[in-house]
């Protein structure tokens, strides 16, 4: 690749020199406009004193440049450089080698914005520059065919203010593997922690540990809060009041261990979940204080379910004590509308077993009122699903999904599976007659065990690992930061941002980022529309298809939005922009493939019996690997607002 000569950046009156292929390629473009021209077209003189605050600006003008001998022998950078990158503006990390900052101390603000779904096709460009590690150019240029002769076609450009803003793109790859890609927002908002604070948080969990396994205490350290229950769709008992604090009758919270970090996240609405029935719910009454035994039992749950043409229905219930390890409830539960998939390969429901059933949720309710007393804690993987089956609300709740925390961090949930595997060297799950809620309330179970026996940060994958807000915080002084997103702050990445804002537009998310930067020193935002238009998400496995006109029109949108942001930030704002990845759709279809292919293999005992086009083939293996390559392919943009 060969750069071509940056424009003057930054409005200095001094034009940038030509720069050979093996100097360093400026990232960012100066704007369109002349800021001395009134709206009239006549330029204003500025006077003397304008003239030497202009001169002392531009000498100092921020500025973004690639060094180029850091891509010469084929280093991608990663999403986490781009992260570290901007620790290092904002927070003082680590200087990175690949790109330089002319006067990075006089950057004001910096403006992270995330766009899935922006593909280089959309700039006028090929597939080519990201495949490549070199930084390229972001304006099209034509290219020859083997004759030299003609040119190949290249697709429009549809995004007009990208070359105005940007000389130039740096090739990113997405966190993942051979066969999956991983979250590009985990890997752009968490970092590891420093060494210091790792030495720290160890001997604070070997403390921790130490007063778990010395003290008779029931294991209220891994209590659900009310705030943690209602983000993760719990059914909420009308007497709890919102609180970062669980509730514990009677018991004074200051001699417990300092609770560690739950992990929080929601997975959409309680209605959204079981069947659509009203039916009648059993609220546990309040406890007005300890029980007079001292003992609080903690009992494990595990449902499995059926469906019916209401949706998710209650086929079986068990319960473990666990103190002594028994099971002390199993019941099959007849449900009251005829099953339509019985779901065996996960419930392990048959009509045989079903047809012996003599419960319905209303005796199953009655008779589990008299095994959970208000000071019966209830433990279970993702128990909020089972509590909304028994149509039940209790206070006391302990998930084994939230305590353990997944390797990516939220808002994703380990498998009761893989923690059984990982933590427990225990395979479940294995029989081809499905799950057995007896084994995987057991699973739970002795998953709390280890915890009690090593303390909380025990099964912690992402101890070593912090949200970039929450380094800032700790940062003297405190570095300011808002999060802006779709999603809720409370329950992911920017719990522990300064500002954090749920948005329900990309239009919206303009008008927050420019109502917040300038009282922040690191504002984040992330703009949906252009990969929902694509079907970037689970539709988009089941079909692809979407209207050009539809993705002519976000483009259109996303390109007046980002002209917008820019010319409304303030003088001196770093503004980062990437798009994370490529499309994902094919390499979602032959996972869901091949995850199909497995299960057929479990429940039919063979590859004989699966139909040719559904079988998992080695040539799907190698297409996997190639379009997973391709979907981690992506940009990055850098820029500083004159």
């Amino acid at each position: 690749m060969s750069p071509t000569p940056s424009p003057p950046t930054g409005g200095s009156t001094k034009r940038k020199t030509p720069i050979p292929e093996t100097s360093t390629p400026s990232a960012s473009a100066s704007a369109s406009t002349n800021p001395n021209t009134d709206e009239d077209g006549f330029t204003k003189v500025p006077t003397k004193e304008e003239r030497r605050k202009m001169r002392k600006l531009s000498k100092h003008r921020p500025s973004f440049q690639f060094n180029v001998n850091e891509f010469r022998y084929g280093k991608k950078i990663g999403i986490a450089h781009v992260r570290d990158l901007v620790l290092y503006i904002v927070a003082e990390g680590n200087k990175p080698s690949w790109i330089q900052i002319e006067h990075k101390a006089f950057i004001t603000h910096t403006v992270l914005l995330f766009v899935p779904g922006l593909l280089p096709s959309h700039l006028g460009l090929d597939q080519i520059p990201t495949v490549s590690c070199m930084p390229f150019s972001t304006v099209p240029t034509p290219t020859t065919t083997g004759s030299g002769s003609s040119t190949d076609p290249l697709p429009p450009a549809r995004v007009p203010i990208i070359p105005k803003l940007f000389t130039y793109a740096c090739p990113t790859r997405a966190p993942g593997d051979d066969r999956k890609l991983h979250s590009v927002l985990n890997s752009l908002l968490m970092s590891p922690i420093p060494d210091g604070l790792k030495k720290q948080k160890e001997k604070e969990a070997k403390q921790l540990a130490e007063a778990a396994t010395s003290s008779d205490l029931p294991p209220f350290l891994y209590l659900l809060t009310p705030h943690q229950m209602l983000d993760n769709d719990y059914p909420i008992p009308s007497y709890i009041s919102p609180s970062d604090t669980p509730v514990i009758p009677g018991l004074d919270l200051s001699t417990l261990p300092a609770r560690g970090s739950t992990t929080s996240m929601s997975n959409g609405n309680v209605r959204n979940k079981g069947n659509r029935r009203d039916d009648p719910w059993l609220e546990i009454p309040r406890a007005d204080g300890p029980p007079e035994d001292g003992k609080w039992p903690v009992l494990a749950m595990d449902c499995e379910m059926v469906l019916s043409e209401d949706g998710q229905e209650l086929a079986r219930v068990s319960i473990l004590d666990y103190e002594s390890g028994e099971n002390i409830f199993d019941e099959l539960v007849k449900p009251p509308k005829e099953i339509i998939d019985y779901r065996t390969q996960w419930s392990g429901i048959t009509p045989e077993k079903i047809s012996s059933a003599t419960h319905t949720l209303s005796s199953i309710q009655s008779a589990l009122q008299r095994i959970i007393t208000p000071h019966t804690i209830l433990l279970g993987h993702s128990l909020e699903c089972d509590l909304i089956a028994l149509r039940i609300k209790h206070p006391l709740c302990i998930d084994t999904a939230l305590i353990y925390k997944h390797p990516r961090g939220p808002p994703f949930k380990a498998g009761l599976k893989w923690l059984a595997q990982r933590w427990l060297k225990r395979d479940i799950q294995q029989s081809d007659k499905g799950h057995d809620s007896e084994e995987d309330a057991r699973t739970c179970l002795d998953l709390l065990r280890m915890k009690m026996t090593y303390g909380p940060d025990f099964g912690n994958t992402m101890e070593n690992m912090e949200p970039i807000f929450e380094r800032f915080n700790r940062n003297k002084p405190i570095r300011t930061s808002a999060f802006i997103d779709y999603s809720n702050p409370r329950t992911s990445l920017g719990a522990k941002a300064t500002t954090a804002i749920r948005c329900t537009t990309d239009d919206e998310i303009v008008d927050k980022l420019l109502e917040n930067v300038e009282g922040h020193d690191l504002v984040f935002g992330r703009m949906m529309e252009l990969a929902n238009v694509q079907g970037w998400n689970d539709r988009g496995i089941a079909s692809d298809q979407f209207s050009p006109s539809d993705l002519d029109t976000s483009l259109s949108r996303f390109s007046g939005r980002l002209s917008r942001l820019h010319d409304s930030l303030p003088s001196n704002t770093a503004l980062v922009l990437v798009n994370g990845h490529s499309n994902p759709l094919p390499m979602l279809k032959l996972t869901a493939k091949r995850q199909n292919w497995e299960r057929l293999m479990k429940t039919l005992g063979g590859a004989d019996n699966i139909p040719k086009d559904q079988r998992w083939m080695t040539e799907d293996e190698r297409e996997l690997e190639r379009v997973t390559g391709e979907a981690r392919e992506g940009m990055a943009f850098f820029c500083v607002k004159s």
